[in-house]
């Protein structure tokens, strides 16, 4: 005959505490994974958005997909920056 252990309310809040920040770490994962997944897209229309721009007004100086793709990487690093700092 076996005997099921109790668990007093100290074990519970730390197993529901390891549960939180185990979800928390994969929400993270999976919000960075979605990020880069979707870098190359935002940098490709960012890269068309500038080429009609530049169709319209010639001042503004066309840019190929590698300057768009650091662009949209330095534009998200700053707002990232810009976010920590606001709180």
């Amino acid at each position: 005959m076996t005997v099921d252990k109790l668990r007093t309310a100290e074990e519970a809040r730390r197993e529901a505490e390891e549960r939180r920040q185990v979800k928390a770490v994969q929400d993270g994962c999976a919000k960075v994974t979605a990020a880069l997944a979707l870098t190359p897209l935002v940098a490709f229309v960012v890269m068309l958005a500038v080429g009609a721009l530049h169709g319209v007004v010639p001042a503004v100086a066309p840019v190929g997909y590698g300057t768009t793709v650091l662009l949209v990487l330095g534009l998200d690093a700053a707002a990232l920056i810009t976010k920590k700092f606001r709180k």
